[in-house]
């Protein structure tokens, strides 16, 4: 794909392995790149597009796909910030990840300054906000494996039988959701329940399903990532909202990150869920960073082309 000026972008080849690292090497991170790019290994080339003057590679754009038709863009490399060729190479990437593995939650993590100049490169690219993401935190004690739980709750544990239970209980979350609501229609609950798994170390005991009155009510999946307890997804279906579940799904988490001998819970919330904010802070958690996710919405992801 060339432009005008005689600038290439292409998806990078095995032969590029060792010029591109040489190139990352003198590269700038893009502004307001929430964190540093990973190490490049020579194996993560196919997982590459850039853009080359000749056999100069002036600029590069990696993703990495996960579970569930998931990908995430890195924020462009660059000698020296250029807005449209960034946009370039973000869509490109973009495109071959859609191309290559079926992707379709696409998203790219920024600080959560939305005016800079990656955020306008990404509008550029065709991605739109998401969500503000707030990353949530609170300590556990060993002694609440031992939480009271009220009566009147049956608790479901996750395993291959009980799939269908869980998914269909995890879509009935979904109605009415005020968490990332641009997702809506993007993918399939198999896709989000193989997401949630790939979260850290997969737990099956400690994904529950909350059934009240014989009927289920809500879900919690809880996992192990990176030696804390990482709450995947919590939802509550609409006709149990706002009778105190919430609360109960969140202590459920609690009691087993302290079964598993973790010492903290975290999670991530969209911060426009002002109900979710609240409780969360009410059970404990704080706040400690923010992030902004962008994302390709549905109707533009057949726009993205091939390269």
């Amino acid at each position: 794909m060339n432009d005008a000026s005689g600038i290439e972008v292409r998806p990078a080849r095995r032969t590029d392995a060792g010029p591109l690292a040489v190139f990352l090497e003198g590269a700038l991170p893009s502004p307001a790149a929430a964190e540093g790019a990973p190490a490049f290994p020579e194996s993560a080339v196919s997982d590459c597009v850039l853009a080359a003057r000749g056999d100069e590679i002036i600029g590069s754009c990696r993703f990495m796909s996960s579970p569930g038709r998931c990908a995430v863009v890195m924020p462009p490399r660059l000698p020296e910030w250029d807005a449209a060729l960034a946009a370039r190479l973000l869509r490109a990437a973009a495109a071959q990840v859609h191309a290559r593995d079926g992707a379709r939650l696409i998203q790219v993590l920024v600080e959560p300054d939305g005016s800079g100049p990656l955020a306008d490169a990404l509008r550029r690219a065709g991605f739109a906000t998401l969500a503000v993401l707030a990353y949530l935190r609170r300590a556990v004690l060993p002694e609440e494996r031992h939480l009271p739980l009220p009566a009147g709750i049956a608790w479901r544990h996750y395993w291959r039988l009980r799939r269908g239970q869980f998914a269909r209980t995890i879509a009935a979350t979904y109605e009415q959701s005020l968490d990332c609501a641009g997702l809506a229609g993007l993918r399939t609950v198999d896709d989000a329940i193989a997401t949630h798994r790939a979260t850290g170390r997969f737990c099956p005991r400690a994904w529950s399903l909350a059934v009240v009155d014989g009927e289920p009510a809500g879900v919690v999946l809880l996992n192990n990532l990176q030696g804390r307890g990482e709450v995947a997804y919590l939802g509550v279906v609409p006709s149990s909202r706002r009778r105190g579940l919430g609360e109960v799904l969140v202590c459920r988490a609690v009691r087993d990150t302290a079964a598993m001998n973790l010492p903290q819970i975290g999670l991530a919330v969209d911060v426009s869920n002002t109900a979710a904010m609240r409780l969360y802070e009410k059970t404990g958690f704080r706040e400690i960073r923010r992030r902004t996710a962008y994302f390709i919405p549905a109707a533009r992801l057949e726009e993205l082309g091939t390269l």
